[in-house]
C-alpha cells in the first residue's frame, strides 16, 4: 500500500510537502506514515487516494500480507550490514563531491528530501537574475530566497553547469537565473523523525514472603 503510494507521488511529481497540502494531511505525521513509522489511517488512504486518483481496482489489485512473504534472507541482505562491513561505501556520502559544486549538490539534496530550503545569494550577482528591480533594491547586499517544498514542483528548478533556473513568484511569476557563484548559503529545514518508543519496563518481582514458622510445643519443668 505504501509502495502504491510512494510510487504513485513521485510519477506525479508530488514530494511529501506537496502531497500532504493537497490531502490536508499533517506533512511531518505523513512522511512517518510514508516511511512506515506510523500507520496509515483508513480516512487518510481515502484521502491520499482521492488526490492521487488511485481507483479501487488499482487498491484491489495490491498483495496480501502472506503474497508478501520476506525475502530470502540467502539472496537478499540488508543494506546497513553491508555497510558495516565495508563492502560500499554510505550512498549518500559517496554521491557528495568535495570537490564539486557545493551550491548544486545542496539545492539537489534539499529537492531529493523534499525539503523546505531558504538560499542566501550576492545580491550584486543577481542584477540580471530576472529578479524585479524592486526586490532587489530592498536587499541591496544579500537576497533571501525560499522555496517551499510543497511548491518545489511549481519552482521547476533546472540545472545547468554554469547556473540554476527557478520560477519564483513576487507580484507574479518570475523565470530567474541565478549563477551558482550567486549562491551563499543553503539552509535545509529537515522534519524531525519519529518519537522513538521507550521500552517498556521490565515488571518488578514481587519479593518472595519469608517463610511462615510453625506453632511447636515444649515442655517445661
Amino acid at each position: 500500500m505504501l509502495a502504491l503510494i510512494r510510487k504513485v507521488a513521485a510519477t506525479r511529481g508530488l514530494n511529501t510537502a506537496a502531497l500532504a497540502r493537497s490531502a490536508g494531511v499533517d506533512r511531518s505525521h505523513l512522511k512517518h506514515v510514508l516511511s512506515g513509522a506510523e500507520p496509515l489511517t483508513v480516512d487518510e488512504l481515502i484521502q491520499l487516494a482521492q488526490v492521487l486518483e488511485i481507483g479501487a481496482t488499482e487498491l484491489a489489485g495490491l498483495p496480501t500480507a502472506e503474497a508478501e512473504a520476506s525475502p530470502d534472507p540467502d539472496n537478499v541482505e540488508p543494506l546497513a550490514r553491508v555497510l558495516r562491513r565495508g563492502e560500499i561505501d554510505d550512498p549518500i556520502t559517496a554521491a557528495a563531491d568535495p570537490l564539486g559544486n557545493h551550491a548544486e549538490q545542496s539545492v539537489k539534496l534539499g529537492l531529493a528530501l523534499g525539503c523546505d530550503m531558504h538560499l542566501v545569494l550576492d545580491a550584486s550577482l543577481a542584477q540580471d537574475s530576472g529578479v524585479p528591480k524592486a526586490v532587489l533594491a530592498q536587499f541591496p547586499e544579500r537576497l533571501p530566497i525560499r522555496l517551499d517544498a510543497a511548491f518545489h514542483r511549481h519552482h521547476d528548478l533546472r540545472f545547468t553547469p554554469q547556473n540554476v533556473q527557478m520560477t519564483l513568484s513576487f507580484d507574479s511569476l518570475y523565470t530567474c537565473v541565478f549563477p551558482w557563484q550567486a549562491i551563499q548559503q543553503v539552509t535545509l529545514f529537515p522534519l524531525a523523525p519519529p518519537p522513538e518508543e521507550d521500552p517498556e519496563p521490565e515488571e518488578e518481582e514481587e519479593p518472595t514472603p519469608p517463610p511462615t514458622r510453625r506453632g511447636h510445643l515444649r515442655l517445661v519443668e
